[in-house]
């Protein structure tokens, strides 16, 4: 036969191709891979750079441009208007808050002084009158202890006893309105016949050294001074006693009462007299008290 003969070829595994002729066969481990799909960050980075972005670019330098500019232009005039303004402000901010302060401040004056005024004129009456209560606070607990004990002797209920305060009235007695004049006369004006009775005594011996004697004044003297203007000026009742039995004066009289025709008019006259406070009626009852012992003197 001519010729040699082809070697044997045996199938090969896995379908390999055959190994050329003379070629040394190597163990081979490596297995095969399969083509994998893209990931969602490769799909998404290849589509970013698929954009136009150089196209858009183009599109957007002169809008960008423009915009700058006219950015610039307005910041400029804001700073330039800014500064200009500025200079205003401080060339009259100070023109424009003096004549605020020349404005306001004589207004503002005369309101804190008008309101001290007021509250001035309205506290300085009460001021006095409880200077007068503090000073006459014998009287004060007299006067309320005998106006209790006269509304208790005529079985009236009492509500509330105040015998001294510091206040305008300075001390009261609230009971029960009497059902008849007598009753509210006698409680209102017998610690007033009281004080003055008592006014006179002390005033009395206190004026006769300097105004028949001619004897030097001592301490007793200055006592008895002090006891009798301080029972003369709390003799006369205040408004809340007076005016109520005032108004059942008035009444009284059109039910034809001969004690409200006899007392109406010094009841009025009484109530007027109080109707202002503590001051007017102290006054009345210093000077009433001090004429009285003066002219038992003589």
């Amino acid at each position: 036969m001519s010729g040699a003969l082809d070697p044997i070829q045996e199938d090969l595994p896995l379908e390999l191709p055959p190994t050329p002729p003379g070629a040394k066969l190597q163990p081979s481990f490596a297995k095969p891979v399969a083509d994998l799909p893209p990931s969602l960050f490769e799909q998404f980075w290849a589509r970013l750079r698929g954009l136009p972005w150089a196209r858009w670019r183009a599109q957007a330098a002169p809008v960008l441009k423009s915009g700058a500019e006219q950015v610039g232009a307005v910041a400029k005039g804001a700073v330039t208007r800014g500064g200009a303004a500025a200079r205003v402000a401080a060339t009259h901010g100070g023109t424009v808050a003096r004549v605020a302060v020349k404005r306001g401040a004589p207004y503002t004056v005369k309101l804190a002084k008008a309101t001290a005024q007021i509250s001035l004129i309205r506290a300085f009456p009460l001021l006095i009158a409880r200077t007068i209560h503090l000073f006459g606070y014998p009287a004060v607990v007299l006067r309320t202890a005998l106006q209790f004990t006269i509304a208790h002797r005529a079985g009236l209920a009492i509500d509330e006893v105040i015998y001294f305060r510091v206040d305008d009235p300075a001390g009261y007695t609230v009971y029960e309105a009497p059902p008849r004049l007598g009753t509210a006369i006698a409680i209102t004006y017998v610690p007033t016949l009281v004080l003055a009775v008592l006014a006179v005594i002390c005033l009395a011996p206190a004026l006769t050294p300097r105004a028949v004697l001619h004897l030097p004044p001592t301490w007793i003297t200055w006592v008895q001074l002090w006891l009798g203007v301080a029972f003369a000026a709390h003799a006369l009742p205040t408004y809340e006693e007076a005016g109520p039995v005032a108004e059942q004066a008035r009444i009284g009289v059109v039910k034809a009462d001969p004690v409200s025709v006899f007392w109406v008019i010094p009841a009025q006259i009484v109530a007027v007299l109080t109707r202002f406070g503590g001051i007017l009626p102290a006054v009345a009852g210093v000077l009433a008290c001090w004429w009285l012992a003066g002219a038992l003197l003589h």
